[in-house]
């Protein structure tokens, strides 16, 4: 009895006089929770676990410090679509109150959003580079990393850390068999620890920046619901019909990249 106290999802009216409403993010700390999620300003918080919130703030607040069902699905309305994350703590952001737009908005758009059990969902992590290629993966534990972390980079196409696994494993195999099991043991432990900030970082190192976090149901349905916020990305092993390439914009980003690249050289020779 105490556990479904604790999970009840307050549902009363705010002390508004706006009647029904929605909570919204108004400001993002530099250091918060919500911030290392890619949350916005303006980004509405709908439902939790597929249980509409439309309580006061205060309650919301104490509802998520102290549920127990960790990592809970929340559901965010952000540019006239809808998308869920996973969170594990409290997003330590401020918040307001939802426009009247962004409430007859969501009001209207809820009955085609369907929120499926939380357990069908998987956690994605997008970059995205100027040109609008996307490099999305999964966030949630991969055993293959830590069994075998060279496949599992090659399934990622992760050449350079590839190449350095591959070296590492043939100068110790070289010196010692002991050596290459005291090197594969430690790599998989690392590997096992760190997958979601290596594939970050191999992004970053790829001039890719952090840009949608997210679950979802498939990778299918992942791209699907990355077009509905940006109609132009693309991705490597598309499910999705490849977009309209406009080649103006493709000319204009491909000499900003050689400015760039060209000022970059420039600083590192002088």
């Amino acid at each position: 009895m105490a556990e479904d106290n604790i999970n009840q999802i307050p549902t009363d009216e705010p002390l508004t006089d706006k009647g029904t409403t929605f909570i919204a993010i108004e400001t993002v700390g530099r250091l918060s929770y919500a911030r290392e999620l890619r949350l916005k300003p303006d980004d509405v918080i709908v439902a939790l676990d597929g249980n509409p919130i439309t309580c006061d703030i205060d309650k919301f607040d104490e509802t998520v410090n102290s549920y127990a069902e960790m990592p809970a699905l929340l559901t965010i309305f952000r540019k006239d679509a809808f998308f869920e994350i996973f969170i594990s703590e409290a997003l330590q952001c401020s918040y307001k109150y939802a426009s009247d737009e962004d409430i007859e908005t969501i009001i209207g758009k809820q009955p085609e959003h369907e929120i499926g059990p939380k357990e069908s969902y998987h956690g994605f992590e997008a970059l995205r580079d100027m040109r609008r290629r996307v490099r999305l993966f999964r966030t949630d534990y991969s055993p293959y990393a830590t069994i075998a972390p060279v496949f599992w980079l090659l399934y990622h196409n992760m050449w350079a850390p590839l190449v350095v696994v591959l070296v590492t494993y043939t100068v110790s195999a070289l010196i010692n068999p002991i050596l290459l099991m005291l090197i594969y043991v430690l790599l998989s432990i690392y590997f096992h620890k760190a997958q979601t900030v290596l594939m970050r970082s191999y992004g970053v190192y790829l001039d890719y920046n952090c840009w949608f976090v997210f679950a979802e149901r498939s990778t299918r349905k992942a791209q699907e619901r990355l077009r509905r916020f940006d109609e132009k990305c693309r991705f490597s092993f598309s499910y999705v019909p490849e977009p309209t390439i406009d080649e103006k914009e493709e000319a204009r980003v491909a000499a900003l990249m050689k400015e760039v690249r060209a000022e970059l050289d420039a600083e590192a020779n002088s």
